[in-house]
């Protein structure tokens, strides 16, 4: 069992981490960001469920009421002293490596979550799992890892899926995406698109159009812009696994 049940090499690995910081990707851009932060989509719950337990087993102590509140501020406040996380403020390199804290920070102030995490009800799950035992599923998730892939191969493979989020969402989308890009609209904050093919943050790299409509579940608008979370979203509606509220 120490070994692993199942034997994967270097590359293998590689993919495992890229398919799951993938799903992390989307469960963070289409359901705590899109879905439950601006209701532009809802999602049936089999989605819900899914998304939530593997938000639960791949980061550390992050509540969808925190989530959705610490969001709403950086909207209500962008880049302004009162924003959690603005470069303009706290400087490009702290977002780049202490964006997760401050994202923390500012998820421990009740004050801040009350007022902007209303509409975000905790359910059986929530008070039973997800919210009351909010940090045991990523040691949980250790534990699996290492069973299946063995200790050394799993713990690699689960130290980069736990770092997906902290680094890329903290450090790049809410740092880069409000230093560097272009813009096709004049908001009043600093947001920038980053690229425009939204590919490896599920979409969020096109940051500037998602500020100027930011209750639009498709966040590309140019011919030349791709959103690969609203491809996702697309297909998911097909086979009636969620319903577009707002494009």
């Amino acid at each position: 069992m120490f070994s692993g049940l199942i034997h994967i090499n270097f590359w293998q690995g590689v993919i495992i981490v890229l398919v799951s910081m993938q799903f992390t990707s989307a469960a963070v851009s289409l359901y705590l960001h899109r879905s439950m932060t601006h209701r532009a989509i809802t999602f049936h719950p089999l989605m819900c469920h899914l998304f939530r337990l593997w938000i639960w087993l791949t980061t550390v102590g992050v509540t969808t009421r925190q989530w959705v509140a610490v969001h709403r501020k950086h909207h209500a406040k962008c880049d302004t002293v009162e924003d959690p996380h603005s470069p303009q403020i706290h400087g490009l390199w702290a977002l780049l490596t202490r964006g997760t804290l401050l994202y923390r920070k500012a998820a421990r102030n009740e004050e801040l979550v009350k007022v902007y995490g209303v509409g975000i009800k905790e359910d059986w799950l929530d008070r039973h799992l997800y919210v009351v035992h909010r940090y045991k599923g990523a040691p949980l998730f250790l534990l699996i890892e290492m069973l299946v892939f063995g200790a050394g191969a799993g713990s690699l493979v689960w130290l980069f899926q736990i770092l997906a989020l902290p680094f890329w969402a903290s450090g790049f989308i809410n740092g880069l995406a409000h230093t560097a890009g272009y813009r096709n609209h004049a908001t009043k904050d600093d947001s920038r698109n980053l690229f425009p093919l939204g590919l490896i943050f599920c979409g969020e790299e096109l940051h500037n159009n998602h500020h100027a409509r930011p209750g639009s579940a498709k966040l590309s608008e140019k011919w030349y812009e791709f959103d690969m979370g609203w491809a996702v979203v697309c297909t998911l509606s097909m086979v009636k696994l969620c319903r577009i509220n707002k494009r």
